[in-house]
């Protein structure tokens, strides 16, 4: 195995054994030469390699086996034959509840998961802030984990995980369990790893996240390795596959009137007054610092998206709706040349929207800012977005040289500073990323 691969499989294969009733196992104990079970391979002769700082996506249907190998590389499951070699510290979310003693609390499940990680009680120590902070479940950390929703077991899991330095990270669809706030965080978070050089195996029925986050890629079917390759050709094969197994057995139904029209649309489209002090936007979420950046000369203090009345959205809103993005900053040392913006991306980490004051006719960039000045500013848009789940990136940012953009720096920078879901109210299909309005002329000749 040579240094620079992380995890490497060799004709891997796994068997299991069903026995018909409890007495037949202990009759193959007592007589071994005959067998009174029935043999199901979960796995035969599966062989790859994961280089050291990969991110590899394992995809395939339910039942697959993609779990049963990743629990083979974990070293919780032998496999039957081949060899399964893995270089590093291991952190792996496999299932809900796997791995915590639901008897104990949040807190010292976490110690725990860190001793078996191999860490001290001062390693621990060290990170348990951050574990903390990042899976924000408050006064429940010193509750009984029995005690915990699942969005709760899987926030303090991942949190746990991921902050106890891996080498490689195993995630099997665990993120599929939180709310869309909690994912946006893991996904950003999951990047953040990726970056530094840890090794990722993700397993996910989400194809547009194994084609984000992925560079290669497994397709694993009835227990054999369909496929191996470039992630975005693995999955656009599956997703392919998948359609033609859906049009050949003609049970492909269109959703679109059922899953488009969800949500309904506002009672009270009204204007409201809103009164309160005057910056009274909603503050930025309790772990912002997590996903920070910049020197601080200014930062965001808060931030909140109005429908075109003024009225603030509940964490939704409307395919092509007209939103404003309103914003307030507090500067700490006097500053000049910086624009101020905004990046919309999906759940994946993609980006996909985005403007900042610079290419808009302001003053923004030629104004002095004094230290102790505070300022809202407003983007006003249209969202032409597909359905999902995106997420709001703030930036405050400025050029050394404007005469050729270069030596950017920034002096403040969020990520997830405010999540939203994509909802669309009308039976037309959406089918990208963004949906552009166009008019469509025809002539006979």
């Amino acid at each position: 195995m040579g240094e620079e691969i992380a995890i490497s499989l060799n004709n891997v294969s796994k068997c299991f054994k069903r026995y018909a009733r409890p007495v037949d196992r202990l009759k193959e104990i007592l007589l071994p030469s005959k067998s009174y079970a029935q043999e199901f391979w979960a796995l035969r002769d599966i062989s790859f390699d994961v280089m050291k700082g990969e991110t590899m996506g394992i995809i395939g249907r339910n039942g697959a086996g993609k779990s049963t190998l990743l629990q083979m590389i974990c070293g919780t499951l032998t496999p039957t034959s081949g060899e399964v070699q893995v270089r590093g510290r291991v952190a792996a979310l496999l299932e809900l509840g796997a791995g915590f003693n639901p008897e104990f609390t949040g807190r010292e499940n976490v110690y725990m998961n860190g001793a078996i990680m191999g860490l001290s009680k001062a390693d621990v120590d060290e990170h348990f802030d951050q574990v903390a902070a990042f899976a924000d479940i408050k006064d429940f950390l010193d509750q009984p984990v029995k005690t915990y929703s699942s969005g709760m077991y899987v926030r303090l899991a991942f949190a746990s995980a991921i902050h106890v330095d891996p080498d490689i990270l195993i995630v099997d669809e665990a993120l599929a369990v939180g709310d869309m706030f909690f994912q946006a965080k893991c996904m950003s978070r999951m990047r953040q790893m990726v970056d530094s050089g840890v090794t990722v195996l993700f397993v996910s029925h989400d194809i547009i996240a194994v084609k984000s986050l992925c560079q290669s890629c497994v397709w694993i079917e009835n227990g054999k390795q369909r496929a191996t390759g470039i992630a975005e050709s693995i999955t656009a094969k599956y997703s392919q596959d998948w359609v033609d197994t859906m049009n050949n057995t003609n049970s492909f139904t269109n959703h679109t009137n059922s899953s488009t029209q969800s949500g309904g649309t506002r009672k009270n489209d009204a204007p409201v007054e809103r009164k309160c002090a005057k910056f009274c936007m909603p503050p930025l979420p309790s772990d912002t610092d997590l996903f920070r950046a910049g020197n601080g000369w200014a930062k965001f203090q808060g931030v909140d998206i109005l429908d075109s009345y003024g009225n603030p959205l509940k964490n939704y809103c409307y395919f092509n709706q007209t939103v404003n993005i309103k914003t307030h900053i507090q500067f700490y040392e006097d500053v000049t040349g910086i624009a101020i913006g905004y990046h919309i991306r999906n759940k994946q980490g993609q980006q996909i929207l985005g403007n900042d004051s610079f290419s808009s006719d302001t003053d923004i960039y030629t104004k002095k800012w004094l230290r102790g000045e505070q300022i809202t500013i407003s983007f006003t848009t249209k969202l032409p977005l597909i359905h999902g789940i995106y997420s709001l990136n703030l930036l405050i940012s400025s050029f050394k040289d404007i005469s050729t953009f270069s030596d950017t720096f920034f002096i403040d920078w969020i990520e997830n500073s405010y999540v939203f879901e994509m909802r669309i109210k009308h039976p037309i299909p959406v089918f990208d990323f963004v949906h552009l309005e166009n008019k469509v002329l025809y002539e006979f000749i």
